[in-house]
């Protein structure tokens, strides 16, 4: 899978960690049962940008040489968020994933509950193995979020009531909540965790990052090409994510309007001049602009941490990081 100039332009200062991060992931997925290997190498060779490990290597490069703890903790961290979408694909029913087949939908449901749950236990082991119990700590608490943040998917699946609230919410416990933990962790590597204070600003700094990249990938559900995205437009909202476009669509719209926006966004299934009415109505309510604004406004107040910290080459790459969240095209 080929990577994009602008994350590879991120990855520059910790380019060597991350193929060594790839290596112990490479090492991680040979058993003795064949069908593990065979999902394992399906997962491995469409493991793409690399984002978190990479804000991982980068947190921690900020105060002073990277060690090995550090690759071994991004790699932990790639085994979650792999493990996370292997079940977020399973509960989703999806066959796609940025245009690449799942492991559902080459396999079976069952196969991705089973894959998902040996990663998982994979990443505890190699934090157990390395006694970095600290991390442990974090991707426990974060696990937690993640299943905390389906749960209100779930809870919130085709509520067009839901709030700009509620669905802040969600999204931090789904994806702010793994970028948190990476920086959390690359905060504290040099410290053994114990600088408390530094954590929380990077969970905080990464939690912000995190939110405002999935305000991003929810406007793409609308304004993105299919074949850019990987997944058919609106299929997010066919299958009853009701994101900040239309909240705050719904929040700014006329009686009149919000009415119609009501109507359209109840359905499952769109005609191409029924999908071009509902994103027709987004943009004139403002809720796309809403969007975008609220997503650079979580980017300035991480851009705000950031500039507490020496102008480094980690530094440059974390603010670059921040563009890649809110500026990227799929």
């Amino acid at each position: 899978m080929t990577v994009d100039n602008p994350i590879l332009a991120v990855q520059k200062p910790v380019r060597r960690q991350l193929d060594a991060v790839q290596k112990q992931l490479r090492g991680l997925f040979k058993t003795p049962i064949p069908i593990l290997n065979e999902v394992g190498g399906h997962v491995l060779a469409t493991r793409g940008k690399k984002f978190r490990p990479t804000v991982l290597l980068l947190t921690a490069k900020l105060r002073g040489e990277l060690n090995a703890e550090a690759v071994t903790c991004a790699t932990v961290v790639e085994l979650v968020h792999a493990a996370a979408l292997i079940h977020d694909d399973s509960v989703d029913r999806s066959h796609l994933r940025r245009g690449m087949p799942t492991v559902n939908g080459l396999w079976t449901d069952e196969m991705a509950i089973i894959m998902g749950d040996y990663l998982f236990a994979q990443s505890m082991s190699l934090l157990v193995e390395h006694k970095l119990t600290a991390a442990m700590g974090i991707l426990a608490r974060c696990v937690t979020e993640l299943s905390c943040g389906e749960a209100l998917e779930f809870q919130h699946a085709y509520n067009l009531n839901v709030t700009e609230a509620e669905y802040e919410e969600l999204i931090r416990a789904k994806t702010g909540s793994l970028i948190g933990a990476a920086t959390e962790i690359g905060a504290g590597i040099d410290s053994s965790g114990r600088d408390l204070k530094r954590r929380a600003v990077y969970r905080g700094f990464g939690e912000k990052v995190g939110v405002a990249f999935q305000i991003v990938d929810d406007l793409f559900d609308y304004l993105s090409d299919s074949e850019v995205a990987g997944k058919p437009v609106g299929y997010d909202l066919a299958e009853g994510k009701v994101t900040l476009p239309l909240i705050a669509a719904l929040r700014q719209a006329t009686e009149a309007d919000r009415k119609k926006l009501r109507a359209l966004a109840s359905r499952k299934k769109w005609t191409k001049g029924q999908w071009e009415q509902l994103r027709a109505l987004i943009e004139k309510t403002g809720g796309f602009e809403y969007s975008r604004q609220r997503a650079q406004a979580l980017a300035d107040e991480a851009r705000g941490i950031l500039a507490r910290e020496p102008r480094t080459s980690a530094r440059r790459a974390l603010d670059a990081a921040i563009d890649y969240a809110v500026k990227r095209d799929h």
